[in-house]
């Protein structure tokens, strides 16, 4: 019995130390017994020395191969730890992958930018960008606009009905842009407006998605916001090419036709709309919408404010004549539009000549009769 006895204390201390001997679990688990490294050494001592280990476990300790280590004090028995395991930060450091993600995103930018967008050079960095922040709104957003520019219109707005699944995705006026321009070419004008409304909404100094959302303003016959819009691209952004002054002044030119004709208000607004399509030709002579809608200027408004005073009917619709010919001279031209026009002004004249020469003879006639009995 007494060899079995002391085996089994033997067995007894080493089943108690031998998750020492093997060096522990690396992750702690918070039990009394083997919550931390320390835990464990005490716990692993306590009973050699308690059970009279060195008494009763020695002289088998030959054969165990665990020794006389229990005799010579428990705090032997189990290795030191093993270091903690530190795993490398695979994760990049966020400034640096904002500033990558910004410098790709730039050449996207520029890309699209161009004259033509080339927008394999913007899918390509915009792709790039994703790659050191897949969670970037923004670069998806590009991803999205470069498939516009290619024309594969379903597959960006797939692109971008993926990354509106994303809660940030609901304040970024990129993505409303790109969905506005998806939608004006797939024939959905109405959800273009409020996209477009709600990347200006999201920043006011979103100049693109202004000039998108004034057009349809403009289309849509809503004069006075379409005017708002125009006013603030030319006055606060500098907006001051041949196509954001035309617009501005077809907003002015549709305005003053709320009014009746004479009033101050129809008369500033004709005024307006004659200056804004003159200086859309200084900034670009060849730019045919310009004279064809300062033609329809002079054609439609009579009386037509000048000087103080008004325009002759013939000299004002002369100058619609004037204007009607040099937009036929410009790359722009469509004979069908100039036709329709041209004969319009035509008949205009021929209406206004002939009741010039009534008028005239009018008081010719009252004077040769006025010496009859």
């Amino acid at each position: 019995m007494a060899p079995r006895l002391g085996t089994a204390i033997v067995c007894a201390l080493l089943a108690a130390c031998g998750g020492g001997s093997k060096g522990g679990t690396t992750t702690p688990t918070g039990g009394k017994g083997s919550g931390s490294s320390q835990s464990m050494n005490d716990n692993g001592g306590e009973p050699v020395a308690s059970n009279g280990g060195g008494d009763t476990g020695g002289a088998n300790a030959g054969n165990t191969g665990a020794g006389n280590s229990g005799a010579n004090g428990g705090g032997n028995t189990t290795p030191p730890p093993d270091p903690p395991v530190v795993f490398p930060n695979q994760d990049p450091d966020p400034a640096q992958a904002k500033s990558q993600v910004d410098s790709h995103l730039s050449i996207a930018k520029n890309a699209l930018s161009a004259s033509p967008p080339d927008a394999d050079t913007a899918l390509r960095e915009a792709r790039e960008a994703l790659k050191f922040d897949a969670a970037s709104v923004d670069a998806a957003a590009y991803v999205a606009f470069a498939y516009y520019h290619k024309k594969l219109y379903d597959t960006a707005e797939l692109v971008l009905d993926d990354v509106f699944k994303r809660e940030a995705a609901k304040s970024n006026p990129n993505v409303y842009y790109v969905y506005g321009l998806v939608y004006d070419h797939t024939s959905r004008p109405d959800q273009a407006v409020l996209a477009f409304k709600k990347a200006v909404e999201l920043n006011p100094s979103f100049s693109s998605a202004l000039v998108n959302l004034g057009v349809h303003q403009l289309q849509n016959k809503q004069y006075v916001e379409a005017q708002q819009a125009f006013e603030k691209l030319v006055q606060q952004f500098n907006r001051n090419d041949a196509i954001t002054l035309t617009s501005l002044a077809s907003a002015y030119r549709g305005h003053a036709a709320d009014y009746p004709p004479g009033s101050n208000d129809r008369n500033q607004l004709i005024m307006s709309a004659e200056q804004a399509y003159k200086r859309a030709l200084s900034a670009n002579s060849n730019y045919g919408a310009a004279y064809f809608n300062l033609a329809l200027l002079y054609l439609d408004f009579d009386p037509f404010p000048s000087g103080g005073g008004s325009l002759d009917p013939l000299t004002r619709l002369n100058a619609a004549k004037t204007y009607l010919d040099q937009y036929a001279k410009t790359p722009t031209f469509d004979l069908k539009l100039y036709d329709e026009r041209t004969k319009d002004v035509t008949k205009a004249i021929k209406r206004a000549t002939k009741k010039a020469k009534k008028t005239a003879a009018a008081p010719a006639a009252g004077a040769s009769g006025g010496g009859n009995p």
